[in-house]
C-alpha cells in the first residue's frame, strides 16, 4: 500500500444517502433516476482509469479519475471522491509508481461504492 495515498477515516461514509435526499428535496424518483445514471455511465469510466493506470497514461488517469470524482461528490460518495482526487493529484504530478502501488484501494473503494448505490432508494 502506498504511503502517498491516505484513506479517508471512518467517519466518512461510503454513500450519504440522507445528504442526497436532503440536496434533490427528499424527491426519491430523482435520486433513484441519478443512481441509474451513475450504474450505467460509472463502470466503463473506471475501465478507462484501471486501464490508464496499466499502461502509466497519466493524462488519461487525471482526466478520468477527474470525471469520478465529480460523479462521486454528486452522488453523496465522499470516500471514493476524497481517493480520486489523491489519484488525480499524483498522476497529474506524474508519480505513476504511486498511482498503480495505490490501484487497490480505488478499486476497493469503488466497488463499495457501486455495490451501496445499487441498494439506494430500494428499500434495502
Amino acid at each position: 500500500m502506498s504511503k502517498d495515498l491516505a484513506l479517508p477515516g471512518p467517519d466518512v461514509p461510503v454513500i450519504d444517502e440522507t445528504r442526497l435526499l436532503e440536496e434533490f428535496g427528499g424527491d426519491q424518483e430523482i435520486l433513484n433516476e441519478l443512481r441509474d445514471l451513475f450504474l450505467e455511465h460509472v463502470p466503463p469510466l473506471f475501465s478507462d482509469i484501471e486501464e490508464a493506470a496499466k499502461s502509466g497514461d497519466g493524462e488519461s488517469l487525471a482526466t478520468n479519475v477527474h470525471s469520478l470524482k465529480g460523479a462521486c461528490s454528486t452522488y453523496g460518495a465522499p470516500r471514493l471522491a476524497m481517493v480520486c482526487k489523491q489519484l488525480e493529484l499524483l498522476a497529474r504530478d506524474g508519480k505513476m509508481d504511486a498511482v498503480k502501488a495505490s490501484f487497490e484501494i480505488l478499486r476497493r473503494e469503488y466497488d463499495q461504492v457501486y455495490e451501496q448505490i445499487k441498494n439506494v432508494g430500494c428499500g434495502v
